[in-house]
């Protein structure tokens, strides 16, 4: 299974894209790291797909989705967050903000996670899962059994 995990920089982001069943990614001003970014989308975000979203402030994930289309490389959203997003997607949240788990927790918790973040020995959960801005829209294989947890930790 692959696993996309997307960052925010506030809660009320993830509200927003709750309440509209949609995510993004904020706009580059750099030209070839924002291509790079579509590239990735296209070749990897496809409907069916799981994702999973992060809140920086909190330290926190939150949020599992299911995508329901590929992101859109034309349109920018001007209507949902206060500041243009690109690369829209539709999603199907299975959870909400009611329900989180802290970064460390779900290092202990999340089998995949806490393997990579063993290999890894530095980057942090971050890095492990794929959540910096250079590698948004790869995701990281994780198993059945890692699905579960994530749901029974974040899922409504």
């Amino acid at each position: 299974m692959e696993l996309f995990s997307f960052a925010s920089r506030n809660t009320r982001n993830i509200e927003l894209g709750i309440e509209h069943q949609t995510w993004a990614v904020g706009t580059l001003l750099n030209q070839s790291a924002m291509a790079g970014r579509m590239t990735k989308a296209e070749r990897y975000l496809k409907p069916g797909v799981l994702g999973v979203l992060y809140c920086n402030p909190l330290h926190a994930f939150t949020t599992p989705f299911i995508v329901r289309s590929r992101a859109d490389p034309v349109r920018v959203i001007t209507d949902i967050w206060p500041e243009p997003w690109r690369l829209p997607f539709a999603i199907q949240t299975l959870g909400d903000l009611s329900k989180r788990i802290h970064k460390d927790q779900a290092a202990k918790r999340w089998p995949t996670l806490k393997e990579r973040l063993a290999e890894r020995r530095a980057g942090g959960v971050s890095a492990a899962f794929n959540i910096t801005g250079t590698t948004v829209f790869v995701p990281v294989s994780i198993s059945a059994e890692d699905w579960a947890v994530i749901c029974n930790d974040l899922a409504n």
